[in-house]
């Protein structure tokens, strides 16, 4: 069995980093800090992060098909521009619940962006059960809703073959 090597290589601040996704094109990995509201990008190459502060929190970063990036902020499925530091809405869910939030997303094989919410915490780790629901964004912007009586949408990947989706509850 080979060892593998790890080792820190930024030591970013963040109240609750999430969602690595590594860029092959611009080695760069992207990463989410959720309370901070940001989008972080770090460049392997010349050591800098770049950050696009958003208005709500942001729980997901992804990668576009057809280049570009995608985010999970606030209810919001958004298109997140670095060159003007801007994220312009594709859609909106959960309009019935104010207090809900996107937690967790990620691009499945096919290139739709697949993203659960929760209700938001009215104090740490206290939170109105089963007000979340799983929701995809497809490439041509359009949202389907999968189901609902969801307490933390998390943990969401596919097997190798693409044939299983695994989803992660965390409350149930």
């Amino acid at each position: 069995m080979s060892s593998i090597k790890t080792e820190c290589v930024l030591r970013e601040n963040c109240w609750c980093g999430e969602s690595p996704v590594w860029e092959k094109a611009s080695n760069s990995l992207l990463f989410v800090d959720i309370p901070a509201k940001k989008v972080c990008r770090w460049d392997s190459l010349s050591k800098r992060v770049q950050q696009v502060t958003v208005d709500a929190p942001v729980s997901s970063v992804a990668l576009c098909q057809g280049g570009g990036y995608v985010a999970t902020i606030g209810t919001k499925f958004c298109a997140l521009n670095w060159e003007d530091q801007s994220a312009v809405a594709l859609a909106t869910v959960d309009k019935d619940k104010k207090n809900n939030r996107f937690n967790d997303g990620k691009v499945d094989p096919a290139g739709s962006y697949f993203a659960g919410t929760m209700a938001e915490e009215t104090a740490p780790a206290v939170l109105e059960r089963h007000q979340g629901s799983l929701y995809s964004l497809f490439p041509d912007h359009h949202v389907e809703k999968y189901f609902d009586q969801v307490d933390i949408s998390t943990g969401l990947h596919w097997s190798l073959d693409h044939k299983i989706f695994y989803y992660i509850d965390s409350l149930s």
